[in-house]
């Protein structure tokens, strides 16, 4: 075989590697959240205000006492905590409580390689690279939505984050095909104040591989950021000006219908037939 061919048994390899590499990072950051909990009361925060203290390093994007060291490195943490926490924090990190969780990141990518997943279903196509002949488009149309269903949607900005970011998730019964690159239309229910008619199509760009974060094919995930307006002379937000779908999105509950179109977009797809080829990505919105 060519040297620069990749085969299929390459292929799903690179991607069971994805997934994995997902997984270990997302067992990292559990154990970071475990490690500065420790920390945290090893410094001699009461349990009882532990939340709280958990809840503002996750708001200053602080996930480990690396990042409190940080913080204390520019005097941040008086500004941050009550001057008591802050000053057993400081103590703790002056005598070295620091904990590395590196080294535990390492043996879970290291445990995850030696443990490799088995996707249940394959969504490739042949050749691997040939996307855009194999491409699904409009399975759904805006005349005739697919009724899906809400599977989560939950919060995923710290409590002080300027605005609110939802990641959510919808099951799709696996009718819904899509690609990375592709766009996903959402119909919220009601009618539009302004025409009097049912709701328009709104589009939101799809944040989940083609296996969505089930890896079964059956559901397509979204990050949404809620859309409000803040009235200046009123100084309040103004519920009549709020962004329809994604205050309806954000606000969804598991087992709630929503009607999906699409998927739509074939620009916006990886040059996968070429593996070297250098990307530049500008993320606008939510960054997905």
């Amino acid at each position: 075989d060519d040297d620069d061919t990749v085969s299929d048994n390459e292929l799903n390899m690179m991607l069971l590697r994805t997934a994995m590499l997902s997984a270990a990072c997302s067992m990292a950051a559990a154990a970071a959240v475990s490690d500065l909990s420790s920390f945290l009361l090893r410094a001699g925060v009461h349990a009882k205000f532990l939340p709280a203290v958990l809840e503002t390093c996750d708001s200053e994007m602080i996930g480990d006492t690396r990042g409190l060291r940080v913080a204390a490195s520019h005097n941040m943490l008086r500004q941050m905590f009550k001057p008591a926490i802050a000053l057993s924090i400081e103590r703790a990190l002056k005598e070295g409580s620091d904990v590395d969780v590196s080294l535990a990141a390492a043996q879970v990518k290291e445990l995850l390689v030696q443990q490799p997943i088995q996707l249940p279903v394959s969504l490739e196509v042949e050749p691997y690279w040939d996307v855009k002949n194999n491409l699904p488009l409009n399975t759904f149309k805006p005349k005739a939505p697919h009724q899906a269903s809400i599977v989560s949607a939950r919060r995923i900005v710290g409590p002080n984050a300027p605005g609110e970011v939802c990641h959510i998730q919808i099951d799709t019964g696996g009718a819904l095909k899509y690609w990375e690159g592709q766009s996903l239309g959402v119909i919220p229910p009601g009618l539009s104040p302004k025409t009097g008619k049912p709701n328009t199509v709104r589009l939101y760009s799809i944040a989940s591989t083609r296996y969505g974060d089930d890896l079964r094919g059956d559901t397509v995930s979204l990050c949404v950021r809620r859309a409000l307006y803040w009235d200046k002379e009123r100084n309040a937000e103004d519920p009549a000006k709020k962004g329809v779908c994604s205050n309806f999105l954000c606000d969804s509950h598991p087992g709630d219908t929503v009607a999906v179109t699409g998927p739509t977009g074939k620009v916006m797809l990886m040059p996968e037939h070429d593996p070297k080829a250098d990307i530049i990505m500008v993320a606008t919105g939510t960054g997905i």
